[in-house]
C-alpha cells in the first residue's frame, strides 16, 4: 500500500485496548542498530532524499501538521522512523494526552502499513508511561526516547518498560542526546546512544535536528 491511498480520517486499525488505540505491527519494527543519515523532522523546510531514518525529539509546531498528511514524512524515501513525539507532561489533561498517543499510534501504523519499520516513542511524563504502552505489543524490540540530563531517572524507567515489554535483557533501543551522564547509563544499559547533534560524516556532513 503506498501512502498516497488513503488519509487519515478514513481507516481505523485493530487494537487490542478500550481506548481503541491502535497497534503497532510486529512484522515492521526496525533492526538493531541505527540505519544513517538520522536527522530530525523539521530540522529543513524541504523533504529531504538523503535521510534514512527520522525522530521528532524536535519542538511540536515542526511536525504537527503529519496528523493531516503523514505521507509527506515518507515522501523523501525515509525508511525508517520514530513515532512523533506529542509532548506530554504530567500537567497535560489526561483526556487530551490520550489523544495524542492515539494521533502518534495511528501515524506510526500507518507508516507500517506504507512499508516503514518504526521504532516506538517511550518519551512521556511520568503521568502517562502507562498509557503510553498502549497499543505496544508484547514482543515489540524497537524502542527510541529522549535523553535529559540530571534526569537519569527517566532513562533508567523507560530502558525497565522497554525491557518488560520486549522481554529482553538488551532492548534494541536508542537514546538522544542528553550529554555524558545519559550516555554512561547507555553504555551500561548496552543500548545505542546518538549525540544530539552527532554530524553522519558518511552521508556528507548531514545534522541531526
Amino acid at each position: 500500500m503506498t501512502p498516497s491511498e488513503f488519509s487519515p480520517e478514513d481507516r481505523i486499525y485493530p487494537s487490542d485496548n478500550e481506548f481503541e488505540i491502535p497497534c503497532l505491527r510486529l512484522d515492521r519494527q526496525p533492526k538493531s542498530g541505527l540505519l544513517l543519515p538520522f536527522a530530525g523532522w523539521g530540522s529543513d523546510t524541504r523533504v529531504r532524499k538523503n535521510v534514512s531514518t527520522y525522530h521528532f525529539y524536535v519542538d511540536d509546531y515542526r511536525f504537527s501538521a503529519i496528523w493531516k498528511h503523514p505521507q509527506r514524512v515518507l515522501s523523501g524515501g525515509c525508511r525508517e522512523l520514530v513515532e512523533p513525539n506529542f509532548s506530554l507532561y504530567d500537567t497535560t489533561p489526561l483526556a487530551y494526552g490520550l489523544q495524542l498517543i492515539y494521533m502518534k499510534r495511528w501515524i506510526a501504523r500507518f507508516w507500517q502499513e506504507c512499508g516503514a519499520v518504526v521504532y516506538a516513542d517511550l518519551n512521556v511524563s511520568r503521568k502517562f508511561a502507562g498509557y503510553n504502552r498502549l497499543g505496544i505489543p508484547d514482543g515489540y524490540n524497537a524502542f527510541a526516547t529522549r535523553g535529559y540530563a540530571e534526569r537519569e531517572e527517566y532513562l533508567r524507567e523507560e530502558i525497565r518498560i522497554a525491557r518488560e515489554i520486549s522481554g529482553m535483557d538488551v532492548p534494541n533501543m536508542i537514546v538522544y542526546g542528553g550529554g555524558e551522564d545519559i550516555r554512561q547509563i547507555c553504555l551500561q544499559a548496552k543500548v545505542l546512544y546518538v549525540e544530539q547533534f552527532m554530524t553522519n560524516r558518511r552521508k556528507g556532513g548531514l545534522e541531526n535536528g
